[in-house]
């Protein structure tokens, strides 16, 4: 299912596959002056292509490779012409191939294998001019997009939510940490999730969720000094475990908070 909004110059596209006539997870794409920002996932590309007809689009970027931000870029290839662009460390895994568990593909769809080129340090429009701002964590060739001159930051996957309950097993905290205090850095005005729409006062929400993921890594790391076991540790610190990490079979759950606060420098 597509869900089109318009906020003046730029219009998400929230897609979402169905499961029994309810959305299961929402994700989304921007377009603005020809270029878009992710193109969901492959489940939704097919109304990604029917809704974009008519709309001027010249260029694609995917913020990261996974299947939710990129699957829609082989379809756009061929109806469109249009060539992915990643972070350099996204090429071989968009090109070749990446793991992806069963409850991401329920969710999304399989990703394409499709041909892709490597983002440089800037992206530039018809009238605009997008800085690549690397923000790995999330995932290594994780990046964000920054125009200077509207204040406007496009972080994919980079927000999310202020409070996380839940981590990939995958996810780099420390990594995490840094990007965010890399894009808090900016001057943003506007910032636009990829899950979640324009995020109300986007560069304060920023702040503090970071504030909030330091606090915790130093809360889980008491605890751990304590001789607390990883449970209980996730029971005080994170909260309890709910239907996505039995979903996920512990891949996305609360106790990879712990793990990563444990590996996090």
């Amino acid at each position: 299912m597509i869900r089109v909004e318009d906020h003046g110059e730029v219009t998400f596209f929230r897609l979402a596959r169905r499961l029994a006539g309810w959305p299961i997870y929402w994700t989304g794409a921007y377009l603005v002056d020809g270029l878009l920002v992710d193109c969901g996932p492959p489940a939704t590309a097919r109304e990604l292509v029917r809704a974009l007809e008519g709309r001027r689009v010249e260029a694609l970027v995917a913020t990261h490779h996974h299947e939710d931000h990129m699957g829609a870029s082989a379809r756009l290839r061929a109806a469109r012409g249009l060539e992915l662009h990643v972070h350099p460390a996204g090429v071989p895994l968009v090109e070749g191939g990446f793991m992806q568990e069963g409850y991401r593909r329920l969710a999304w769809g399989r990703p394409p294998r499709v041909r892709a080129r490597p983002l440089a340090d800037v992206v530039e429009t018809a009238a605009l001019r997008f800085e690549v701002v690397p923000t790995p964590g999330h995932s290594p060739d994780h990046v964000c997009l920054f125009e200077r001159e509207r204040g406007w930051l496009f972080t994919g996957d980079l927000f999310l939510a202020e409070r996380l309950r839940y981590l990939r097993e995958d996810e780099d905290l420390g990594a995490m940490i840094a990007s965010l205090d890399r894009v808090c850095a900016l001057p943003a005005t506007c910032v636009f999730c990829a899950h979640r729409g324009p995020v109300r006062g986007g560069l304060d929400a920023l702040r503090r969720k970071r504030y909030r993921l330091v606090d915790l890594r130093e809360r889980v790391r008491e605890l751990l000094a304590s001789g607390l076991g990883e449970r209980e540790v996730t029971r005080r610190a994170v909260g309890r475990e709910g239907f996505l990490t039995v979903y996920s079979r512990g891949r996305f759950s609360a106790r990879n908070f712990v793990r990563a606060a444990r590996r996090s420098s």
